[in-house]
């Protein structure tokens, strides 16, 4: 009898076999929480959704989401093809814009003078801000399901799975601000057990807003349910749609205005934002100071009143919007 194994042999495949379209096809399949987690645990990161083509000025930024560590804002650009001059200028741009820790290139290949880019940016630079630059391919064996994988062509000096576990795990500094941003969330998302679990899983934020679920997704779109604190002494729960399908998702959803706001037992605010990006709000009533903690626990006490009840109606209404994978209306 043998003792031979049989082996089976790794096959290269075409990436656009699985993603023809880079925006329609690769970007949402890399927003999904499963392939994040992938991406996330081959560099170290621990690496949380926010929004998919998240507007800066004209432009828009493929994926934007968090480092759940540290809280640090993560932008991720991609290519599914070789690395090109355009797309550095974006990933500059788009990292000033946003402000982010982290900065992810993927591509098909790397183009050595982009690798080299990369890593000067990574010596220049100072701790905080982080380059990476990372292929993505496809493998399969024999008639196998393809398989993604991400090898790292560029990364931070000296940068390992410890390295990135010891710099996130250190407590940030915060501003005054950031600091009461902070407590007012932690105190909230305390007060979320056994009311609105999806919220009470989440980290606080340091910002002037606090996520707390993806209520729905489809080609080309997503819907987030956020509350922030907002310019004019105003405190707001909002269904945010982003993806260059937004339009089309929230012209559907508004058909169901009646409905929706029926559910929730209040009028909403339906305002288009510049770019991609649309916004369904509920605002608390009355002057909301986020400064004044007399007023946290009235404010506290509404966002747990409807939070859950908005991000369920819209989760419901959500399933019924339907976009084919071309980006048009079904």
């Amino acid at each position: 009898m043998s003792s031979v194994v049989d082996l089976g042999r790794l096959e290269p495949v075409e990436l656009r076999q699985a993603w023809p379209d880079e925006a329609k096809n690769f970007t949402p399949w890399l927003a999904e929480e499963d392939n994040l987690a992938l991406l996330g645990s081959i560099l170290g990161l621990q690496l949380e959704l926010e929004a998919v083509e998240k507007q800066v000025g004209p432009f828009a930024a493929d994926i934007l989401a968090k480092e759940c560590s540290g809280g640090g804002w993560v932008l991720i650009e991609n290519q599914i093809e070789v690395t090109d001059h355009s797309h550095l200028g974006q990933i500059l741009t788009y990292a000033a814009g946003l402000d982010v820790s982290v900065i992810i290139w993927i591509a098909r290949d790397f183009r050595e003078q982009h690798r080299a880019a990369l890593d000067f940016l990574n010596r220049v630079t100072d701790e905080d801000h982080l380059f990476f630059g990372v292929r993505v391919e496809l493998l399969k064996i024999g008639e196998s399901s393809f398989a993604p994988n991400f090898p790292v062509v560029a990364k931070p000096n000296d940068w390992s799975k410890q390295t990135a576990a010891a710099k996130f795990a250190a407590e940030e500094s915060l501003s005054p601000t950031q600091a009461l941003y902070r407590e007012f969330w932690t105190q909230l998302i305390s007060k979320a057990s056994g009311v609105y679990p999806a919220l009470a899983a989440r980290k606080p934020y340091k910002g002037n807003w606090q996520t707390a679920e993806r209520v729905g997704s489809g080609p080309g779109f997503a819907v987030d349910s956020n509350a922030c604190f907002v310019s004019g002494n105003k405190l707001r729960i909002e269904a945010y749609i982003s993806g260059t399908a937004a339009p089309l998702a929230f012209d559907q959803l508004l058909a169901f205005k009646h409905e929706i706001e029926s559910e929730i037992d209040h009028g909403l605010s339906w305002a288009t934002l510049q770019g991609h990006e649309k916004r369904i709000a509920l605002y608390m009533p009355g002057i909301q100071k986020k400064a004044d903690k007399a007023q946290w626990g009235e404010q506290q006490a509404w966002l747990l009143a409807n939070w859950r009840k908005m991000a369920d109606a819209f989760g419901a209404y959500v399933t019924k919007i339907k976009i084919k994978n071309d980006g048009v209306d079904a």
